[in-house]
């Protein structure tokens, strides 16, 4: 597979179209093929017969794919980035509602000429009981088999999708449950199997404001690999009302990281990110904002510590080489950008972490034998521990008529080559819940 390939393969109904299965919310609806509710009970085919407890699911998917003149079928009518939504009163994939004073949307798409800057403005719309029971449903057909299915995905392809969950009625706890459905091998020479599961990075998280963006800080559920994140949500994952926004992030202050040494960088191809890693970006640094004499620190703050970056060598203006501390938090990779490629710093075991001191100078790749290029960005990459299970010191009982929003994000590094060309998968998201009402101690629905 090559950036020069055709377009990605699948159009926007096939991607998240099992998003039509996720609920229609005058019901209580759940989000996958089956929900459970009240006290176990259960319904399917989004039909509620009976129970006290009741659990709506909007959301605003995105897809940054092909560009919208080439496939406008993978997009709503609103434009790229924007695929489906609801509830969505005119159906363009821009989350919208009609009330008495006028029609809300995710954003004001007129007032953005570039449909990628309003969806990166836009913020997922929160709704009262009496209105979800207005709701019509969904303006798409659903999909039979999964939730999500990709189909010969393209390097660098990402998707997006964020859910509005909301009780009514009572308190109950919620599980947030991944399964892989289905998964294709492309049958081509480089071939070794199913890897797309493998290839592709994914991670949940709480979206606390709801803006479809994963803002460094916010808690994080679970990321690494599609497989890897479907494996921990298939055990059933209890969420926290309202979680500690350091939940799962790890601390540096026992100093138990590693230092960088030399050969503990490697070059990666055109433009690395944290998320080609399946890692967290804790900042980006660009090279305007760099210090511009040697021996000068810059001290950055990040919503997980601070990182001081100290200039070791400087030639034409631009910075060469340069040292950095930590405070707060260890990183897992530093990536360097400059001239066509970047710098990938990290130790040979992904799960190692770095020290609070890098131990050797950092730089972008060599341009010739002796020089290097000139830094453009600097990006800290961080990794997350999610727990299973929030801490005892979290609520987990969410209170009715109050709307969380939970985020899934997948992405196909620039770096995967043929090895995944016609692969695909299919995989399922699904919530459940329980009355905290005469449920003190709840048990793990998805437990084997």
């Amino acid at each position: 597979m090559t950036t020069t390939d055709s377009a990605v393969g699948f159009s926007r109904r096939r991607v998240l179209a099992g998003l039509g299965a996720v609920g229609i919310a005058s019901t209580g609806a759940g989000l996958g093929t089956t929900a459970y509710f009240s006290d176990r009970e259960t319904f399917s085919g989004n039909t509620l017969t009976a129970g006290q407890l009741e659990l709506s699911v909007t959301w605003q998917q995105l897809y940054d794919g092909a560009p919208q003149s080439g496939r406008p079928e993978d997009y709503g009518t609103a434009g790229r980035p924007f695929v489906n939504a609801y509830p969505d009163h005119d159906g363009d994939g821009l989350q919208s509602f009609e009330r008495d004073d006028g029609v809300d949307e995710y954003v004001d798409r007129a007032a953005y000429s570039d449909p990628l800057e309003a969806a990166m403005a836009g913020t997922n719309l929160e709704f009262s009981c009496a209105e979800i029971a207005t709701f019509d449903g969904p303006s798409f057909a659903p999909n039979d088999d999964a939730l999500i299915e990709l189909d010969d995905v393209k390097p660098g392809d990402s998707g997006e999708v964020t859910f509005g969950i909301k009780l009514c009625d009572n308190p109950g706890y919620i599980w947030l449950h991944g399964a892989l459905v289905d998964e294709g091998d492309g049958s081509h020479p480089e071939s070794n199997g199913p890897e797309l599961a493998d290839a592709i990075r994914a991670r949940a998280w709480y979206d606390t404001n709801g803006n479809n963006v994963f803002d460094p800080g916010e808690p994080a559920i679970a990321a690494g690999s599609l497989r890897e994140v479907l494996d921990l949500l298939n055990a059933g994952i209890m969420l926290a009302y309202d979680p500690d926004v350091d939940l799962g992030v790890p601390d540096t202050t026992a100093g138990d990281g590693e230092m960088l040494e030399d050969g503990d960088e490697e070059v990666v191809p055109r433009n690395p990110t944290c998320e080609d890693l399946g890692l967290f970006r804790a900042i980006k640094i660009e090279s305007e904002d760099l210090p511009n004499v040697v021996g000068d620190s810059e001290t950055y703050t990040t919503p997980v510590g601070d990182v001081t970056i100290t200039v070791t060598e400087l030639s034409g203006g631009d910075v060469r080489e340069f040292d950095f501390t930590l405070d707060g938090f260890e990183v897992s990779a530093v990536i360097v950008k400059g001239g066509p490629d970047g710098n990938v710093y990290r130790k040979e075991s992904s799960d190692d972490v770095l020290t609070a001191d890098s131990g050797v100078g950092l730089g972008a790749p060599l341009r010739n034998s002796t020089q290097r290029y000139g830094v453009s960005h600097v990006s800290f990459c961080y990794d997350v521990l999610p727990p299973e299970e929030p801490p005892a010191s979290e609520a987990v009982c969410f209170e009715p008529s109050n709307t969380r929003f939970i985020a899934f994000e997948w992405h196909l590094p620039t770096t995967v080559g043929n090895e995944v060309q016609g692969d695909s998968v299919a995989f399922d998201l699904s919530f459940y819940t329980e009355q905290c009402r005469h449920n003190p101690d709840p048990i793990d629905p998805f437990e084997a």
